[in-house]
């Protein structure tokens, strides 16, 4: 179970790698596949990076586009990250990492309240400033 909750973990790091680049670096899903396959080629190498990087290439089927662009960002969860983070508290071992992961998640969960949010926030005044500064990105950097 603690390895379900370290994966919690592994993919809070993947979802925040990948809206980053996405939507602050500008990368394409093309783009993001290439960079997650050479992740996977080193250190980072694992199932879930791998399976990353291959989610980018797969097309729509009843639509234009890639089929990561209409996934809907909410999740769910089993209970395994919050008994992760519960075992940990009760045996004072800090795992903060585990524990954000689980915020986001609680929050993923949330969608209906974040659309309500940002509609009251847009009405207000308030503008998205997440814009694309792929101008100043080494897109190959190593």
């Amino acid at each position: 179970m603690v390895h379900n909750g370290i994966e919690y973990g592994d993919m809070q790091l993947i979802s925040e790698a990948y809206d980053v680049l996405k939507n602050v670096g500008g990368l394409s899903n093309e783009e993001l596949a290439e960079i997650f396959t050479e992740w996977n080629r080193g250190e980072l190498e694992s199932f879930l990076v791998e399976i990353t990087s291959d989610i980018f290439r797969v097309k729509d089927e009843f639509g234009d586009g890639e089929l990561v662009d209409k996934i809907l960002d909410k999740t769910g969860m089993k209970g395994t990250g919050k008994w992760t983070v519960q075992q940990a508290a009760e045996l004072s071992v800090a795992a903060p990492t585990i524990a954000a992961s689980l915020d986001c998640r609680y929050l993923s969960g949330l969608k209906d309240e974040r659309e309500n949010a940002a509609k009251v926030l847009r009405e207000a005044g308030l503008k998205e400033e997440i814009g694309s500064a792929s101008s100043g990105i080494d897109k190959k950097s190593n």
